[in-house]
């Protein structure tokens, strides 16, 4: 069955990237235990000039990369969040179950891919955001200085 669920993931992540640009300006954040590389957002055609994605309102954006955790979950959680001066809001509309996304579980020091499709709501506020994309294990309950991964990277919604 793992191996299923990861043939399936590898295939949606190489027929998502065809389309998708690759990003570059995305950045790790403080204390995370996981390298994170081959990030491709579609649409996003500004990223072939390393410019900040720009999603218009109810479109579907896909997000895929790949990653190698410094550490092991069997069921981690995952949240995308807008960056703010004060804290993080979540967007709501996301599981939290990252066995969703990727193959669970998920294994220390092993590559392995990601794909989340991020519908932008008409809810969502016109505006720049600083997403930060995050995921942990169940037990650690995401504690800064317990086991994550987690990257930072700018939209716009328009």
């Amino acid at each position: 069955m793992a191996i299923f669920v990861l043939t399936v993931v590898g295939l949606m992540l190489a027929t998502s990237s065809v389309n998708a640009e690759q990003v570059k300006n995305f950045h790790m954040c403080r204390n995370t235990n996981c390298l994170v590389y081959d990030l491709f957002i579609d649409p996003c055609p500004q990223a072939l000039y390393n410019q900040t994605c720009v999603l218009p309102q109810t479109v579907n954006a896909s997000i895929a990369f790949k990653y190698k955790p410094k550490f092991g979950s069997n069921l981690p959680k995952t949240r995308l969040y807008a960056e703010t001066f004060l804290l993080d809001l979540p967007f709501l509309d996301m599981d939290t179950n990252a066995c969703l996304y990727t193959s669970c579980p998920v294994i220390k020091d092993t590559e392995q891919n990601w794909l989340y499709n991020l519908f932008v709501s008409k809810n969502y506020p016109r505006t720049s955001y600083t997403v930060k994309f995050k995921f942990w294990d169940t037990e650690s309950n995401a504690h800064d200085d317990e086991p994550q991964c987690c990257f930072k990277f700018n939209i716009k919604i328009v």
